[in-house]
This record gives C-alpha cells, sequence and structure tokens, in this order.
C-alpha cells in the first residue's frame, strides 16, 4: 500500500467514525455589548437570588463568576434545561495555580464550583447582587493582569503590575449559534479504539498506528492537503455547550475507565486563538494560561435531574 493510499484509508476510516459518532452542541459568541444580571455573560457580577449568597472555596475565599448561561436565551439542546441559570465560579490562578481545578481531585468543588438556579427572579437588581461580592469585580480589575504571567518580567512582578488573572479577563457578552451536529475528534478517549476497530473491520490484521492521522507523514501536495483535512476534521475545541470536549493535553478519561460514564460536555471554554468566536478584542483573550482548555463534565442522570453537585471540572494548557 502507497502512502497515498494511507492516507486516503485514514480519511475513509475517520469519515465513517464521523458520521456514526455525533452530539448535538451549541457554540458561543462573545461581545462587548452591555448585558443584564440576568443575562448569560463571563465574567462580572453575577445574578444571586435575594436569598442565595456567592459560593466560597473550602478556605473560605468568595470564588469570580468565570461564566454564566441563561437557557431561556439557548437554542433549545438536547438534554439541557430549557430554562434556568447555570454558573461556573473559579478562583483567581494564584489560588492553586490552576484557578482552582488543581485543588483536590476532578470532582472536588473546593476551589470552583457550579450553580444551577431553576427559576429565575427577574426583580432582582445588579445592585443587589454586586453588593454580595466581597471584592467588586471592577475593583480588582484595576489590578487584573493584561497579559498571562509567565510573559511578565521581574520588574513588573516587583512593581505589583502583575496583578490578579482570573477567567475570564474582562466580563463580556455571551450569545450563541444555533445548535450544530459535532463530530468525534481525535481528542476523545474513544477515538483510537474506534478507529482500530474500523479499520480491522477493513483491513484486517493492520497496526493502527500506521494508520492514525498523526502516524501518516505527507510526501506530496495531495498528500499533505488530503492530511490537513483530516486535521481539520478532528478538531473539537471552541466554547460550547454539549459536543465532544477537547482536552488541550490529553482526556483525563484515559486513566480511569470509571470516569467514563461523565459523557456529557456541560460547558467548555477554549481560548485557541485560531478558531476563537469571541471576534477581535484588543487584550480580551480569555486567558486560561494561552493555548488552555476549560472542561466541565457530566453524567446523562445527573444532567436529567438537575443534578450539579459530581461534575468534573479540567482545566489545562499547552
Amino acid at each position: 500500500m502507497t502512502n497515498l493510499e494511507k492516507i486516503q484509508l485514514c480519511q475513509e476510516i475517520v469519515n465513517q467514525i464521523q458520521a456514526e459518532n455525533r452530539k448535538p452542541a451549541c457554540y458561543l459568541e462573545f461581545s462587548q455589548e452591555p448585558f443584564g444580571v440576568t443575562d448569560s455573560h463571563l465574567g462580572g457580577v453575577p445574578y444571586v437570588p435575594r436569598d442565595g449568597q456567592i459560593p466560597v472555596s473550602a478556605d473560605g475565599h468568595q470564588l469570580w463568576l468565570c461564566a454564566q448561561i441563561n437557557f431561556a436565551q439557548m437554542p433549545p439542546l438536547e438534554g439541557f434545561p430549557d430554562r434556568g441559570i447555570l454558573q461556573l465560579f473559579a478562583s483567581d490562578f494564584d489560588k492553586d495555580g490552576g484557578f482552582g481545578f488543581y485543588d483536590g481531585e476532578y470532582s472536588d468543588q473546593n476551589a470552583w464550583r457550579v450553580v444551577y438556579y431553576g427559576e429565575v427572579d427577574d426583580t432582582v437588581t445588579e445592585a443587589e447582587c454586586a453588593a454580595k461580592m466581597v471584592v467588586p469585580w471592577e475593583e480588582a480589575s484595576k489590578k487584573n493582569m493584561p497579559r498571562p504571567a509567565h510573559k511578565f518580567d521581574l520588574k513588573d512582578i516587583e512593581e505589583g503590575n502583575a496583578g490578579l488573572w482570573r477567567i475570564p479577563a474582562h466580563p463580556l457578552k455571551i450569545a450563541f449559534r444555533p445548535v450544530v451536529q459535532d463530530a468525534i475528534g481525535d481528542n476523545d478517549f474513544r477515538f483510537d479504539d474506534l478507529f482500530a476497530a474500523e479499520l480491522a473491520r477493513r483491513l484486517p490484521g493492520a497496526d493502527p498506528e500506521a494508520f492514525l492521522p498523526y502516524s501518516l507523514r505527507d510526501e506530496t501536495f495531495e498528500e499533505r492537503e488530503i492530511l490537513h483535512r483530516i486535521y481539520d476534521q478532528l478538531k473539537s475545541g471552541g466554547c460550547k455547550l454539549g459536543g465532544y470536549a477537547y482536552f488541550e493535553q490529553y482526556d483525563f478519561r484515559e486513566d480511569d475507565e470509571a470516569l467514563a460514564p461523565w459523557d456529557i460536555l456541560l460547558f467548555q471554554l477554549h481560548d485557541d486563538f485560531i478558531d476563537f468566536p469571541a471576534g477581535e478584542f484588543p487584550e480580551m483573550d480569555l486567558y486560561l494560561g494561552g493555548f488552555g482548555s476549560l472542561n466541565i463534565l457530566i453524567q446523562p442522570e445527573d444532567l436529567k435531574n438537575r443534578d450539579f453537585s459530581r461534575v468534573l471540572g479540567y482545566w489545562a494548557t499547552s
């Protein structure tokens, strides 16, 4: 079999796998447009019912709002609520060097938290919610990093300009794209097994390692064109609810079969800077660490029951 024939077979297998493994997903877009406290947004002031409080970490520090999704504003997504507000809170980076996601195991919401309000009181004002913040977002923003810490020099740190590193770096309004069918990517822990099974069906006895996309070499323009098309097909990044997760380093479910039931991507932020659906904002990337990904996973039954106490949270950067 020639190298081109291997690449063409790889393309056929990827097409087959992706045709059989799709999930509905809703991708997000961001803007600097004004938004209300009950709207979907990143950062800023969270919606809090009059009898509610902003969550705190296990050591008593109030958490920052990372993202807020008002499901009534989002297109219907299979399995997800059609109303209510979902919130993800996180620590600043210095809490553990990972926005709170390095603090314990994946499911330990010690330094980050997922909150869901099934009913939303539209009479609650932003001022009422802001009054519950120990440190106002704007006050912390005076020292907020204009870029990740590793890009600061010693002088910045000595002069106190390193500031607070939160995700996101700036409040942004969320808009929703129409729901699409997301295809599985090679980053998913099931992909290699699916590929091997399909290869065995088509070419019994063949070594999957010799046919996987990133094992193949391109020697001609035609081969390069096909391989790059395959690479593009396999991307699963972006900011979204539903679909397939993209893990910046690897799918941590590979390490533990017991984690396989966490099969629903509840929420994902991904600052790939390439297909980032946020438009062009000066100094407005998400600051996940530069090519970073934040993934929140949930079991289908827990999502059905609106139980967000056992979600898995994972952050990594390349």
